[in-house]
């Protein structure tokens, strides 16, 4: 079942392919590009959740960010787990592996754990 907002829609869509591409890209070596496209799905199922809940199309990481804090806040439980792991996330992937280049030897489970991260989400938005 689609989620109700078409742009939340798609921004979820694209959290999926860019997972999928980024474990792909891992699994062949590329693992710098696709922690990144690891950190890009990571965002866009935030951005997705935070949308489809408030309306709120939060453009900037910082603004989605501040929106699914808020909704943390809020409404605790799962949401509050989802903004655990964004720290986790932001850390590992985008920060230490994508923009510093520290190899994780963890990438791969990481990134099965990002897939679940955006099945989480849209559990949520629905």
């Amino acid at each position: 079942m689609a989620l109700t907002n078409l742009d939340a829609e798609a921004l979820m869509q694209d959290a999926r392919a860019m997972q999928a591409e980024g474990a792909r890209m891992i699994d062949a070596g590329d693992w710098r590009d696709g922690a990144g496209k690891g950190w890009v799905a990571v965002r866009n199922a935030a951005a997705a959740l935070v949308l489809e809940v408030t309306g709120v199309h939060n453009r900037s990481t910082s603004h989605i960010h501040a929106g699914l804090r808020r909704l943390a806040r809020e409404r605790g439980g799962e949401y509050a787990e989802l903004i655990s792991l964004w720290g986790r996330f932001a850390h590992l992937l985008h920060q230490s592996a994508h923009y510093d280049g520290v190899y994780n030897d963890g990438l791969p489970v990481l990134m099965r754990e990002v897939a679940d991260y955006i099945r989480r989400a849209e559990e949520l938005a629905r």
